[in-house]
């Protein structure tokens, strides 16, 4: 049985739709049509059915949709082991990651990881997070890092690197001379600067302000917190950033946000489709990133406790 069969019924299956199924595996749809029906005679049951314009699971299609999925995944598995079995160290990395998570923790990092694996080729691309996610789901990438998803998505496999905070940032007429934290109804009677909504990032914070029982006035959406920190420059209002975008200006206080004394934190993690497992190298590049990012948020903290105490106390 060609195993392109079972990846076009579960493309197909993903989308409910034969002409975006066959654009995603790049195929005509008659091909693709060709495919499923190649299937459903293998199997010797009907797939799927239509419904109106639109198509359906049929109930032996839906029942042997994990058990499909369960086939490629167990093909993949096997073709990527036998790679590593001839420790092929020869291969190609594609990973998305939001700019802020690329800015603060890949340059260092990503120049000492390929001087050490000059033989696998690592290609960046920045994005938010359910436009990683989607191209995650369609193949375009091995691997993205960003902010956690609300909720577990059912094809994706995902290890935690570590954990972010929020920063008002702004000008001291806005958020005084302490760099202690600021708590979030306080933070909300002042005009915020925030990130669009294409940044997972974003999502917590909606929830922190609904938490908080008070409704944001945001004089400005951004993709870029480099903007945001230009109108705070400027005396327009108060950024909100995740805390790996601390800016360099010396115009303008960080001040961490809290919600009911509680620093509002969200984790970051890597994340890829458990049909297309990661190889052996890609494994590696994911545990030693987190081992990087664990030691960078481990300096920052132990900087700002000399910053704001004059010494450390190491018990």
């Amino acid at each position: 049985m060609d195993i392109r069969n079972f990846n076009s019924f579960v493309s197909v299956a993903e989308l409910m739709n034969f002409t975006r199924a066959a654009e995603r595996l790049n195929i005509t749809q008659s091909a693709l049509s060709r495919q499923v029906k190649s299937l459903e005679d293998y199997l010797g049951v009907k797939l799927f059915e239509k419904s109106g314009r639109n198509i359906r699971f049929t109930p032996h299609g839906e029942a042997l949709y994990a058990k499909i999925n369960k086939v490629l995944v167990a093909d993949k598995e096997l073709r990527t082991f036998a790679v590593d079995l001839t420790g092929g160290e020869t291969g190609l990395l594609k990973i998305g990651s939001c700019s802020q998570l690329i800015e603060r923790y890949l340059p260092s990092f990503l120049k000492h990881w390929t001087e050490e694996n000059p033989d696998i080729e690592i290609r960046l691309e920045d994005g938010g997070g359910p436009e990683l996610a989607g191209k995650l789901q369609d193949g375009l990438f091995h691997l993205t890092i960003s902010a956690e998803p609300s909720a577990p998505i059912d094809s994706f496999e995902s290890k935690p690197l570590g954990k972010l905070g929020f920063l008002a940032v702004g000008d001291r007429e806005f958020l005084g001379e302490s760099p202690d934290s600021i708590e979030i109804d306080q933070l909300l009677n002042l005009p915020i600067l925030s990130l669009n909504k294409k940044h997972a990032s974003r999502e917590v914070f909606d929830a922190a302000c609904r938490v908080s029982g008070t409704v944001p006035r945001i004089v400005l959406e951004s993709y870029s917190p480099h903007t945001l920190f230009a109108m705070a420059i400027g005396g327009n209002g108060v950024a909100v950033v995740p805390s790996s975008s601390e800016p360099q200006s010396k115009e303008l206080m960080c001040r961490p946000i809290a919600l009911k004394g509680e620093l509002i934190s969200f984790g970051i993690c890597a994340m890829w489709n458990i049909r297309h497992p990661l190889p052996a190298y890609g494994k590696r590049f994911v545990d030693a990133l987190g081992a990087h990012i664990q030691n960078e948020q481990l300096a920052s903290e132990n900087t700002i406790s000399t910053e704001r105490y004059g010494h450390l106390h190491v018990i």
